[in-house]
């Protein structure tokens, strides 16, 4: 008897945690997007597809790297905090690179995807904007038409809070995609 109710408070506790565990990644997202500091990044290109996700609009970060001062030794797959700024067009920068958590900054856990010719490279936490299997090939055709070297007016608006980051929208010409696809369909 003592074994069967042993067996039954752990089928109860792996229960609860899988059930908690996606709750509490929806919350902490949701809680990003309500209270977390909003800033744009410009993008580019990049094809798409997930067997395992759907459809997706692939993201291209233009601003993914920041030129290294002398003191500066980072590594590739080092865990670093990438503190943002917003530039003269209000669009996002990155300020500074750190080793070290930073307080009061807006900033991004990220690692070092590489570094050439004195600059590193990272990979931002969003490169993905996933959306309605149907209308993800029209915003991927509009997407990559409006973020062609000529053009180049596609961004993305991203919560950032505590070192996490949440794409909230993809703009194109100023435009929500969904309502960008819906008026091309038209």
């Amino acid at each position: 008897m003592k074994k069967t109710m042993y067996i039954f408070a752990l089928f109860c506790c792996v229960a609860v945690i899988q059930v908690a565990t996606p709750i509490s990644m929806i919350i902490n997202k949701e809680m990003i997007l309500k209270d977390g500091t909003q800033f744009r990044f410009k993008t580019r290109p990049v094809d798409p597809y997930d067997a395992f996700r759907g459809r997706y609009v692939a993201l291209g970060i233009e601003q993914n790297n920041v030129v290294l001062t002398g003191s500066q030794k980072l590594q590739r797959g080092q865990m670093v905090y990438v503190c943002l700024g917003k530039d003269e067009n209000g669009f996002a920068k990155i300020d500074k690179v750190t080793e070290k958590r930073p307080k009061g900054n807006a900033y991004i856990k990220s690692r070092v995807w590489s570094i050439r010719s004195k600059k590193a490279y990272f990979r931002l936490p969003f490169n993905r904007y996933y959306m309605d299997e149907k209308a993800a090939p029209q915003a991927e055709i509009a997407y990559r038409k409006h973020s062609r070297r000529s053009k180049r007016d596609a961004y993305i608006t991203v919560r950032v809070k505590s070192g996490n980051a949440v794409i909230e929208e993809l703009y194109i010409s100023g435009i929500p995609i969904k309502e960008f696809v819906k008026r091309e369909q038209k």
